[in-house]
C-alpha cells in the first residue's frame, strides 16, 4: 500500500474496510435471530437458505442482501488500498464484487422462487467467485511489500485452499444424503466469511498507519 496523503480518500478506504469488518458479524447475528424464530429449524440438518422461505423469511433474505452490499464495499476498499496491484489481484477484487452481487441476488431470489433454480445458481456462482478471489488476491500480492502484505498474502492462500476442501465436503454431504448438510455448509461458509472480515481489518490497519 502506498502512502495516502488525501484524507478524504483515506476515510473512504476506512469506511469500505469497516464494511468488511462488520459484514460477517452482522450476518451471524441475523442468522442466529432467524434460526431462533424458525420452529423446528436445525443448524445441523438445514441449509442457511432454508431460512429464506416460510415464516420470517424476510430476515434471512435481507441478511443476504446486506452482506452482499457490504462485501462489495469491502472489495472497493481492497482495490483502493493497493491500486498498483497485478492483473490477478484486480481480477480477485472484481470476483469479490461479483461474490457480493451473487449473495445479494440470493436474497432477492429465495429458494422458493422458480423452484429454487435461480437461487441455487447464484449461490454456486458466489461460492466459486469467492474461492477464486482469495487465491487470485494471494497471487496478485506476490510482489507486494512483505512487511505490509506478507502474512495476509499467506492467509489468503490458506483460506482459499481451506474453502475448496470444505466445499468438497459439502458436496459429499449433499450427494450422500447424510444428515449433517447444515453443519457442512456452515463450515464452508465460515472460511470465506471470515476472510471478508479479516481483509477488512487488514485494510483498516494498513490505512490507519498511513499519514
Amino acid at each position: 500500500m502506498t502512502e495516502i496523503v488525501n484524507s478524504n480518500e483515506k476515510q473512504k478506504i476506512q469506511f469500505y474496510a469497516i464494511c468488511g469488518i462488520i459484514a460477517p458479524v452482522l450476518f451471524l447475528i441475523l442468522l442466529i435471530v432467524a434460526s431462533i424464530l424458525r420452529p423446528g429449524y436445525s443448524p445441523v440438518h438445514n441449509f442457511v437458505s432454508d431460512l429464506g422461505v416460510g415464516s420470517n423469511a424476510f430476515i434471512q433474505n435481507i441478511n443476504f442482501m446486506i452482506f452482499g452490499l457490504l462485501s462489495i464495499g469491502l472489495a472497493l476498499g481492497l482495490k483502493m488500498s493497493y491500486p498498483q496491484g497485478k492483473i490477478s489481484f484486480k481480477v480477485g477484487v472484481w470476483l469479490t464484487i461479483l461474490f457480493g452481487l451473487f449473495v445479494l441476488l440470493a436474497g432477492v431470489f429465495p429458494e422458493n422462487y422458480l423452484s429454487g433454480g435461480l437461487h441455487t445458481s447464484v449461490s454456486a456462482f458466489a461460492f466459486l467467485s469467492i474461492i477464486a478471489a482469495q487465491l487470485l488476491v494471494w497471487r496478485g500480492l506476490k510482489n507486494a511489500e512483505y512487511n505490509i502484505w506478507g502474512l495476509y498474502r499467506t492467509y489468503c492462500l490458506l483460506s482459499g485452499l481451506l474453502s475448496i476442501i470444505f466445499l468438497i465436503l459439502l458436496q459429499i454431504s449433499i450427494l450422500d444424503f447424510v444428515n449433517y448438510q447444515g453443519t457442512a455448509q456452515r463450515l464452508f461458509l465460515a472460511v470465506p466469511w471470515i476472510w471478508i472480515g479479516i481483509t477488512g481489518l487488514k485494510i483498516y490497519y494498513n490505512t490507519n498507519n498511513l499519514t
